[in-house]
């Protein structure tokens, strides 16, 4: 049995405190410095304009990323003989058997992202890791030491930048 640990990206939680946290901290400055007009003069008031960003991005960002961390899911993968086993914030979320998955896409819906999916083309689930992309090839090379994969890879483009997307389809 092979463990694997990582922090996953969750949209659903992350975009929505993003926002949420962006309006709170506006808001504040607004209230606090009397509207715009005064967030500019106290802006202004702090001298240099790159100086003030930065003093302005240490106090919101800082707190914004550590927060954001807290709240990402850890997941952890167990990879047995006959299934998989995925584990979200210690709570057993889904067991997935080999026999269940006919391929897993890897970069094709979104970036550092590895979809598993069934014989009906749903998503059985997806695993995107936060801050360590390496982990997708582990779990792909992992998982085929007990299916066999025929491997289609394209190219797809991201930011400017061609990434390599893979589709392994089950051998049959």
């Amino acid at each position: 049995m092979e463990k694997i640990e990582f922090k996953q990206n969750d949209l659903k939680r992350g975009v929505p405190f993003a926002v949420g946290y962006l309006v709170l901290v506006f808001g504040f400055c607004f209230f606090k410095f009397g509207g715009v007009l005064g967030m500019a003069d106290a802006v202004d008031n702090l001298g240099s304009s790159k100086g003030a960003a930065f003093l302005i991005g240490l106090a919101v960002l800082i707190p914004f990323f550590i927060i954001l961390n807290v709240i990402m899911p850890k997941v952890s993968i167990e990879l047995h003989s006959d299934k998989i086993i995925f584990t979200a914030n210690k709570k057993e979320q889904k067991v997935i058997a080999y026999n269940d998955i006919s391929k897993l896409q890897l970069h094709i819906s979104n970036l550092n992202r590895l979809d598993i999916v069934d014989q009906h083309q749903n998503i059985l689930y997806h695993i995107q890791p936060q801050n360590k992309p390496e982990i997708l090839n582990k779990i792909i090379s992992e998982i085929s030491k007990h299916i066999d994969f025929t491997k289609q890879v394209g190219n797809k483009s991201y930011f400017g930048k061609n990434i390599e997307a893979v589709i392994y389809y089950r051998k049959m």
